[in-house]
């Protein structure tokens, strides 16, 4: 990938275009991504909105990150379908937390998403000393910048 080279990734990701339902996007970016076809694609759960926000020279620019759950099948196995991913890896929970802890193997804005699935599904505990932190942290409450 020209941003980001040899960081990992999620299965699916996409920019959201201009008349396209955020589900509908899921669909289309799962099968272009990784051969998940659309008739396993529509049984994904929206769960929430992850947003962070950047600063770039012209202030604060915000980024919503639209997080979807999908059960695939065990034996499922991923297919490069648009050229844009090297390979894909089948790693235990414990791996990704592990990577996720360690730093930024992962593109950092994608430890957030996967930050808030460990968080939801019980897998940073709620007495965790960081838990209210990293909870808090995933929602910004910052105003966006206008620039016009």
């Amino acid at each position: 990938r020209r941003l980001y080279p040899v960081k990992l990734d999620n299965i699916v990701a996409g920019d959201l275009p201009v008349g396209l339902s955020l589900l509908g996007n899921v669909v289309k970016e799962a099968e272009e991504e990784a051969g998940i076809h659309e008739e396993l694609t529509s049984q994904a759960q929206y769960v929430r909105e992850v947003s962070y926000m950047v600063e770039t020279k012209d202030g604060l620019k915000p980024y919503p990150k639209f997080s979807f759950d999908l059960q695939l099948p065990k034996n499922f196995k991923p297919k490069n379908m648009d050229g844009e991913v090297e390979t894909f890896y089948r790693w235990p929970i414990s791996k990704v937390m592990e990577i996720v802890a360690r730093g930024f193997d992962f593109k950092f804005n994608y430890n957030l998403v996967i930050i808030d699935f460990l968080l939801r599904h019980n897998l940073i505990p709620k007495n965790h000393p960081d838990f209210d932190r990293l909870a808090k942290g995933l929602r910004n409450s910052l105003n966006p910048v206008k620039t016009s």
